[in-house]
């Protein structure tokens, strides 16, 4: 286990407007599918220079904070957690599964965690295990580029750590949002935001299993009403997979419950583009809270932010598996 500090060292830039509309062939009506993905790429790529940009200069503000601090676990360096390890709160909590980007979950716990005085919200990242945030300079478009675009996390993800073995995970104690999400054009909350009032949120990054064997099972007659990708059920075929996965989810609970956190923003843990099975995943986060060593009313707020707009995602699987339960 050690901490260390990651500087990002690219070069300033200057503001650009990257919501502006790029101009569209002289030769074409209506841009390709193609010309679309690129441009939209383009405007990313532009997004992230500008958010480095401006995560320097709010660092350069803050010198109290160290938005590049880090921290390297694995699963021997923090064993199973003991009694006095976390906040021993009056009840237990209920499970909440919003329909909403990550971040988005995470502000609005932020607010509720500087009103009560508790330690930020803590999100869980779900890591590119080989290269620190992802794709998100060059314009990809998952869970951990979209928090990388709209805040601190990229310059906390030391390169030293990487490349990420199976059973390592990295600790950010400060991550500080700065810009809206996709849909509202990633707007820059700075400078009318005070730097005092911008939402901070910790972070866990582990990686999710890359494309493990999945069985799938067609469900009854009862399911023929849902969407087609609702009418099966995928759970990990080989049982090492799974026990991994549990592990995975323990270390980042442990994390968290070690430095203080006991609010969570979990999600649908490698069910994107690695193609984990989300019912298996669901219910492996479900056991995994409910073990002895996460009971002892640990948690203010356990939320799982399961983003799906038009239904075509997880959001369902994870709210039926999870929504209502009690850890």
């Amino acid at each position: 286990m050690g901490s260390s500090e990651s500087r990002a060292t690219t070069p300033p830039v200057s503001r650009t407007q990257q919501r502006a509309r790029v101009p569209r062939p002289q030769n074409s009506a209506v841009p390709s599918s193609n010309n679309k993905a690129m441009q939209q790429r383009e405007i990313l790529r532009e997004t992230a220079r500008e958010t480095l940009a401006a995560v320097h200069s709010v660092q350069s503000q803050l010198p109290s904070v160290d938005l590049g601090m880090s921290t390297k676990y694995s699963f021997n360096s923090l064993r199973r957690l003991g009694p006095n390890q976390g906040v021993g709160l009056p009840q237990r909590t209920t499970i909440q599964v919003v329909n909403e980007d990550t971040l988005n979950a995470a502000t609005k716990l932020s607010a509720s965690a500087r009103a009560n005085g508790s330690r930020p919200p803590i999100v869980v990242n779900f890591a590119n295990a080989r290269t620190p945030g992802g794709g998100w300079l060059n314009g990809a478009v998952a869970q951990e580029e979209a928090i990388c675009y709209r805040s601190s996390l990229a310059i906390s993800l030391n390169p030293h750590h990487y490349p990420l073995a199976a059973d390592e995970g990295i600790y950010s104690p400060s991550v500080l949002v700065l810009r809206g999400d996709m849909a509202s054009g990633h707007q820059l909350l700075v400078p009318q935001t005070p730097l005092a009032d911008l939402p901070l949120v910790s972070a866990v990054t582990i990686s999710a299993i890359r494309q493990p064997a999945v069985r799938t099972f067609q469900l009854g007659r009862g399911a023929a009403r849902l969407p087609a990708h609702q009418q099966v059920q995928r759970v990990f075929a080989r049982d090492r997979d799974r026990s991994l996965t549990k592990a995975k989810m323990r270390l980042a609970l442990r994390m968290a419950a070690l430095h203080g956190h006991d609010m969570l923003v979990l999600g649908a843990f490698g069910c994107g583009v690695f193609g984990n099975p989300p019912d298996d995943v669901a219910h492996c986060w479900l056991e995994v809270l409910r073990e002895h060593e996460f009971t002892g009313n640990r948690w203010r707020e356990v939320w799982f932010a399961v983003f799906d707009p038009d239904n075509r995602g997880n959001f369902e699987t994870f709210r039926q598996v999870l929504s209502g339960k009690k850890v």
